[in-house]
């Protein structure tokens, strides 16, 4: 049912060795392996060529001959072509970008995907992750040749030729069928180790000028993500919390309002939430389409100000309108739109982490690469401190699980009341941003712990709504130095822990 190619020029122990591997992981009875001796002779490319014209199976599997593969590895490979018919070519490492460079890894950390384990010999093993484990094929425009299966009915050109012997061969293959329309994946349903490194040399970059030659004119190829990982989170009842206040400032842009609000109602318990829309100076006419979008809801309440100033706002909905019941906030932007139930996710950190702090998730822009992971703050070795969030722009390189940060964005943020009045509330005296990265550092100074969801998920159209121009800009770099900078400094023993330190 598979056929499986490699080449070799260690001696018959060793290749009977990773033969005998081969036979006792796949987990199939009908298997062909052909072994080519090869001492420099001739190009992995023509070796792979040869095999698909011996080969007796549609499922061909072209791979280095030091590698370790877990057992039913081949059963897995079988699943993943029979439940994605679309896909023709899979590998274990890819990149969903390939420059004009042509050095594929070129944004390594934001577009490559896939899990790899590399133990050389005399040496710890260790993971390359590019991607976390994903319950799906993530989709890529190259794959590394490390571990290249394909079906030989789907492919449109086998491996070309023209290149070194054992560099460029992968991207040769993968690259011209990728833009004959072959759909290829990087499949997690298997683990893989190598038992060496691979490193440019001369014959790389000599490849890698024929084949930026042949196909510069195609490049750069950006395949942006198709799909975002969203894990169903089960709805529950929290008989010890109290109500969530989302807090929710808008201006215009009244259909996207909507979206956020109907998103809240679709994916989470409207008994465990009142909303709060503060309208910070849409038109009378939008200001009436809204009343008429809440009428009969008795769960929603219109506020209405006559100026805009993020911290302001929300500490004023705080303190004069969120209902007793209320004992968690929710800060959410008018540009967010749930895609799981993500009250319940937060909420379940708050019942089982009594020094939970703030709580975020994780936030994609619209066209699905990550816009929000937690906050980041970086030292430079130069002494420069800048703060960011946590992956943004990856594509499918983002955290799923639920892990400590220093703290979450207000695009949509929880916390409890009391914690976020105990804190100072917002400070207002941000014109810009950063309030809320500010508020993170003091919730985390008192000795609470900030936490990032992954498994709860929303986009965030951060850049439909939000002005960047030069007296926007003077206006961040204003606050950061005058409000921000002194207070990660102030802290810089409660949050150092979290920092990251680049040399």
């Amino acid at each position: 049912m598979i056929t499986i190619i490699y080449s070799t020029h260690k001696n018959f122990e060793y290749n009977s060795n990773f033969k005998q591997h081969l036979l006792q992981t796949v987990g199939l009875d009908d298997v062909q392996i052909l072994e080519y001796e090869n001492y420099n002779q001739y190009s992995l490319s023509e070796i792979y060529n040869s095999g698909i014209t011996k080969s007796i199976y549609n499922i061909i599997v072209c791979c280095h001959n030091d590698i370790k593969l877990e057992k039913n590895w081949g059963k897995k490979l079988l699943d993943d072509f029979s439940n994605n018919p679309e896909f023709g070519i899979i590998g274990k490492a890819g990149s969903c970008y390939f420059p004009k460079s042509g050095v594929y890894w070129e944004k390594m950390f934001q577009t490559m995907a896939g899990q790899v384990y590399h133990h050389p010999t005399n040496q710890k093993k260790w993971l390359n992750k590019y991607s976390p484990k994903l319950p799906f094929l993530v989709p890529v425009v190259t794959v590394d040749g490390l571990f290249i299966a394909f079906d030989k009915t789907k492919i449109k050109h086998k491996f070309d030729e023209s290149y070194g012997k054992f560099h460029f061969y992968d991207h040769g293959f993968a690259v011209p069928n990728y833009l004959g329309g072959v759909k290829i994946g990087i499949t997690s349903s298997f683990e893989i180790t190598h038992q060496s490194i691979g490193r440019p040399n001369k014959e790389f970059f000599e490849s890698k000028i024929k084949f930026v030659e042949k196909w510069g004119d195609k490049l750069p190829l950006d395949l942006k993500p198709e799909k975002i990982y969203v894990p169903e989170i089960k709805r529950k009842k929290f008989k010890k919390l109290g109500k969530v206040g989302v807090i929710i400032p808008t201006k215009g842009k009244v259909n996207m309002l909507f979206d956020c609000i109907n998103s809240f109602y679709e994916y989470c318990d409207s008994d465990v939430f009142n909303i709060f829309i503060a309208d910070t100076g849409s038109t009378d006419d939008e200001k009436t389409q809204i009343k008429n979008y809440i009428y009969n809801k008795t769960n929603i309440k219109l506020i209405e100000y006559d100026y805009y100033n993020f911290a302001k706002i929300n500490n004023d909905v705080v303190k004069k309108h969120i209902t007793d019941d209320c004992e968690f906030l929710l800060f959410s932007n008018n540009d967010i739109k749930l895609l799981n139930d993500v009250i319940t996710g937060m909420l379940s950190v708050f019942e089982t982490n009594k020094k939970a702090g703030t709580v975020g998730c994780r936030l994609h822009f619209g066209d699905n690469t990550i816009q929000h992971n937690g906050i980041s703050v970086i030292k430079h070795s130069n002494g420069k401190i800048d703060v960011g969030h946590l992956n943004i722009s990856n594509y499918y390189n983002y955290f799923i699980t639920t892990y400590n940060v220093i703290g979450n964005t207000g695009g949509l943020m929880m916390i409890r009341k009391k914690t976020f009045i105990d804190a100072g509330m917002f400070n207002e005296n941000y014109t810009a941003c950063f309030e809320d990265v500010e508020l993170n550092i003091i919730v985390k100074s008192k000795g609470l712990t900030n936490v990032m969801v992954g498994e709860c998920v929303a986009y965030h159209y951060e850049s439909q709504t939000r002005k960047e121009d030069s007296e926007d800009f003077i206006k961040l770099n204003n606050d950061y130095k005058n409000h921000l900078f002194p207070t990660i400094i102030n802290n810089w023993n409660k949050i150092n822990d979290m920092v990251i330190n680049l040399k």
